[in-house]
């Protein structure tokens, strides 16, 4: 798709965002901010793009690829102008998630790792030079995996898998080789109801899941007599129906790493069509916004948004990075979903951050 180079919507910022006709009525109460690019659309029709992530080329931002899930099919890789680079067709993909610069015994690189309801596994990758490799997976221990995150605490590798039924499971990556990649289950933690967002905050010793019907918690990440994590007490972040304005479902969460500790925590909710910012370390309320329209109405806003991701690192004509959300509408009508990106710099505008 066209990259556009736009401006926040000033002198009226209630006529940028459209109408979804879906489900969830847009709150346009609050500020609107616009995309500045899109991807191409899934190949997918219906419900079928999910959940975003990047890969940053700390070498060559230019270079940096933005990853999208299609639950119906794959995995996309795009480029920086939202044009696909490949489609790896290896099962219904939920979630992706990627952590950089990791090693794994004989193995290091970049890690990619997606939930895949096709076979019940953590489907397991690795990117090299822009280039993104299936290697495997591993088995998850109940069926459709859903929620997923990832994260590497003291140089070790764990994913997170989330269900329908409030399970969160703990996983260690153990393996990397090519058609051998291996985890092991560690522990359980069931909350109440329906479960997918999740991120790990591993600076702050935190993961963030999102409860669909409930709201944002955060647990405390502790350390076993083994030294593996665990799983620790819950505190609440948000609940729907509180003065923030969150609305069921919540889904996406990713953390913005501003600094080693500080920075923010970004919630899709979805059935407002907006997006909330909490400060990631205190969990203070700081604001929510929507995507509306491009200035020149090339580029539709996002609704009903499923999974997003954050970068706060330095991107081309982005200096303090970007927000990638799925966009459960994609204009004009019919076309299949896709992914938006939008500059952060238009997001600390819109909320005085």
């Amino acid at each position: 798709m066209k990259r556009f180079a736009l401006l926040l919507c000033t002198a009226s910022l209630m006529a940028c965002a459209t109408e979804p006709s879906g489900e969830f009525t847009t709150d346009m109460s609050v500020p609107a901010v616009p995309p500045a690019f899109e991807t191409a659309p899934v190949i997918s029709s219906d419900d079928a793009a999910d959940d975003p992530a990047i890969l940053y080329n700390s070498a060559n931002p230019a270079a940096s690829i933005i990853l999208g899930t299609n639950k119906r099919g794959g995995l996309y890789t795009y480029d920086l102008d939202g044009e696909v680079t490949q489609y790896l067709e290896v099962g219904n993909l939920n979630n992706v998630d990627v952590r950089q610069g990791v090693t794994l015994g004989d193995w290091s690189g970049d890690f990619v790792s997606a939930t895949n309801r096709s076979d019940n596994s953590v489907s397991v990758f690795e990117a090299r030079d822009g280039i993104v490799t299936f290697l495997g997976g591993f088995p998850v221990i109940r069926d459709e995996p859903y929620g997923h995150c990832a994260g590497v605490i003291d140089g070790q590798i764990y994913a997170i898998v989330t269900h329908k039924g409030g399970e969160v499971d703990l996983y260690r990556v153990e393996n990397m080789a090519k058609g051998a990649a291996s985890g092991t289950h560690l522990q359980t933690v069931k909350m109440a109801s329906q479960l997918e967002g999740c991120v790990f905050d591993e600076a702050n010793a935190t993961l963030f899941i999102g409860e669909e019907e409930a709201g944002i918690s955060r647990f405390a990440l502790t350390t076993d007599i083994d030294g593996s994590p665990r799983i620790g007490a819950e505190q609440r972040v948000d609940v729907i129906g509180s003065g923030s304005g969150i609305a069921m479902d919540v889904e996406g969460l990713s953390v913005y790493l501003a600094e080693s500790t500080s920075g923010y925590l970004i919630a899709s909710s979805q059935g407002n069509n907006t997006y909330a910012v909490y400060n990631r370390e205190t969990d203070a309320f700081l604001g929510r916004f929507r995507i509306g329209d491009s200035a020149d109405g090339a580029i539709d806003g996002a609704q009903e948004t499923d999974g997003l991701d954050v970068i706060a690192k330095p991107l081309p004509g982005f200096p303090k990075g970007v927000l990638i959300v799925q966009d459960g509408f994609n204009k004009p009508d019919g076309e299949n979903q896709n992914f938006k990106i939008i500059d952060w710099v238009q997001i600390e505008k819109a909320l005085g951050l």
